[in-house]
Parts: C-alpha cells; structure tokens; sequence
C-alpha cells in the first residue's frame, strides 16, 4: 500500500517538481508605473549620465591626442640619421612594465610583479 514501485517517481519529487516548473514558468513580477514626475526626473539623471560619460570621453581623448602630438612633434626634433632617432622610433617589447603575453583582455592597472594565478585557482581535487 505504502511504497511505490522502483520505476515510478514518488509524489514528493512530483511535488517538487511542479514547484520547479511553476517557478520557472512564473512571469516576471512588474514594478508598479511610475508619475510622470518620477518619468521626468529619471529621464533627467539618465540626461545629465549621458553628458558627464561625453564630458570624460572628450578629455581622455583630447589628452591622448595632446600626447601624440607631443610625441611626433619630439622625435621630429631629433636630428635625422643619427642613433637617437633609432633609439626613439624602436619598440622594446621585453622592458619592465610591459602587458603580458598571456594577456588577453586590456585592464587599469599594471601587472603585479612576481604574482602567480595559480595559488589562487581551486580545483576540483584541491577542494
């Protein structure tokens, strides 16, 4: 009377189941509308976000041109055929302070000399 058979689910998985499925077939609960005041003063803060992201753009931009301009304008000072407009237009790529190879995406700030990934990583059988 009291057990089930092997092959069929017992009514508590079935339970949980149809909680599972409701949960995941719920639809998403909307927030109530707002005033059009609030509408207004969101549009407004969302307006001001805009310019000041524009605002910080623009300067890093222009600060980077600045530099360029600098730059090209200093190494065509440098007297021609000589070892020091070699010496400036030659890229080293093995200096401290240079993006690893293994690198794949751009970050803010520089590599930590002597870190290793590796001690922070936790595998399946360090666990």
């Amino acid at each position: 009377k009291g057990s089930n058979p092997p092959n069929e689910p017992s009514s508590k998985h079935d339970r949980v189941t149809q909680i599972l499925i409701q949960a995941y077939d719920a639809q998403p609960m909307k927030p109530p509308p707002a005033s059009p005041e609030e509408m207004a003063r969101r549009a407004e803060i969302g307006r001001n976000y805009v310019i000041g992201k524009f605002k910080r753009h623009n300067k890093l931009q222009h600060d980077l041109a600045c530099k360029i301009k600098m730059k090209n304008h200093a190494i065509r000072m440098l007297p021609r055929d000589t070892m020091w407009k070699e010496e400036a237009l030659k890229v080293d790529v093995t200096g401290e302070g240079m993006v690893p190879k293994w690198r794949r995406i751009p970050v803010d700030t520089p590599p930590i000399p002597d870190f290793d990934i590796s001690k922070f990583i936790v595998r399946d059988e360090d666990a």
